[in-house]
């Protein structure tokens, strides 16, 4: 029902999030999608003054690390919980219209032991709902890389039974090519220069347990510098 569609899309917009899609995962395992045939996915993106900061500041991270910076108050983190406080309330916006929603917060799927915090592994994550909405390709980073704000955006998921208007979209291949940025920025050297394919692992891409999450290879991608410049032209 395009209504439904619209009046979603505006509560999610009228929260600042953007590229809004809706999307068919039917298609899944019930594992997967648990039960559910549609989902949506937005994203709230990162400021171009945050990403210049970043790049602009030798080891961002480890520096306010060591000024006991509290990361509760970094734009990073509080897009993020952003960005899962609003999946909770459209899920809550869609069961108050009398269908069955999920959203796909991190406090949810811990709450339902729907992630594996051994393996850092969730059964159906955002970037999955993402490449199916065809919002962008995963990078060498093991970041989504959308063509709009590269990796500098916070992605959020809901799973519902309403009857919406959904798509599937093909997968777009990575655009990366030969640029090696975010490989030879990695201090710790967890990201191996693969190419993304729907057959390649996530563990042949990144050595997500020796990640220090220093946000160099979110904000050194093209794709991300290209959106910040954009901004601050």
């Amino acid at each position: 029902m395009k209504y439904l569609n619209q009046e979603i899309e505006n509560e999610l917009r009228n929260q600042g999030a953007e590229l809004i899609r809706f999307v068919d995962i039917s298609h899944l395992s019930e594992t997967q999608n648990r039960q559910f045939p549609h989902a949506i996915v937005f994203a709230l993106p990162l400021t171009a003054g945050y990403i210049k900061e970043v790049c602009d500041t030798p080891d961002y991270v480890q520096a306010r690390i060591d000024d006991n910076y509290n990361f509760d108050d970094d734009e990073y983190s509080i897009t993020e919980n952003r960005t899962h406080k609003l999946a909770d309330n459209m899920a809550a916006y869609i069961a108050e219209k009398g269908y069955n929603a999920f959203s796909q917060s991190d406090e949810n799927l811990i709450a339902e032991g729907k992630f594996d915090a051994a393996h850092k592994e969730s059964l159906l994550p955002n970037k999955t709902i993402a490449l199916l909405a065809g919002l962008g390709w995963i990078g060498k980073n093991n970041l989504l890389i959308t063509p709009e704000y590269g990796a500098a955006q916070c992605l959020g998921t809901v799973l519902t039974d309403a009857p919406l208007e959904t798509f599937l979209c093909e997968t777009l291949h990575p655009h990366c090519g030969k640029c090696t940025a975010c490989v030879n920025i990695c201090e710790r050297k967890v990201l191996k220069g693969k190419v993304w394919s729907t057959s390649v692992s996530r563990d042949e891409i990144v050595d997500v347990y020796g990640c220090s999450t220093c946000l160099k290879c979110l904000v050194h991608c093209p794709y991300t510098r290209r959106y910040c410049k954009q901004l601050t032209k």
